[in-house]
């Protein structure tokens, strides 16, 4: 557990001392579930934080928990409700974060599955990105998402269920792959 703005965030920290770090938010999954996906980044030297689902977490806090750690750079991974953080930290906090890997969710500006649109006036992504998707309809979002991303932008069917669990290896390659591009 991490304490900032006056609540414990729940933070598990695994792999290489050494390691580039990889800043995982959980949106619906428990922290748990990224495990096997955190086995696999640590055998490619990759420093691992999961930093579980809060619905008080902010941007402000998730900054606040890396400093804790005294993390100045990693990649963000978000899923589900984290990838809406992930978003928002990728495109208004260019000075600590290398890339980011959204698993169905776009960018802001762009309405979701839903036809919301959850920030209008998030600025752009000016880090490269990639965006996982399970079905056609996140491919239309994520595809939308692109005007606002000004890196390289990839977007990744993804093979299986959209379950962590089960898109291990696909999710650590798309990880991995971010991190080497740095």
């Amino acid at each position: 557990m991490v304490t900032v703005d006056g609540f414990d965030v729940p933070v598990d920290i695994t792999g290489p001392e050494r390691g580039s770090v990889v800043a995982i938010l959980a949106g619906g999954n428990h922290r748990q579930a990224f495990a096997p996906v955190c086995e696999r980044l640590h055998i490619a030297a990759l420093r691992t934080v999961v930093i579980g689902r809060d619905p008080r977490l902010t941007a402000k806090s998730v900054i606040g928990v890396l400093d804790a750690l005294d993390i100045a750079w990693a990649l963000v991974v978000g899923e589900r409700a984290g990838a809406d953080l992930a978003w928002e930290l990728a495109a208004t906090r260019l000075d600590r974060f290398i890339g980011l890997v959204a698993i169905d969710r776009g960018h802001p500006r762009v309405a979701d599955l839903a036809g919301t649109i959850r920030d209008e006036h998030c600025p752009p992504v000016e880090l490269n990105t990639t965006a996982l998707v399970s079905s056609p309809a996140a491919r239309a979002v994520a595809a939308a998402s692109q005007r606002y991303v000004y890196g390289d932008y990839r977007i990744v069917d993804m093979v299986s269920r959209r379950n962590a669990q089960q898109a291990t290896a696909q999710l650590a390659a798309e990880i991995v792959l971010r991190t080497s591009n740095w």
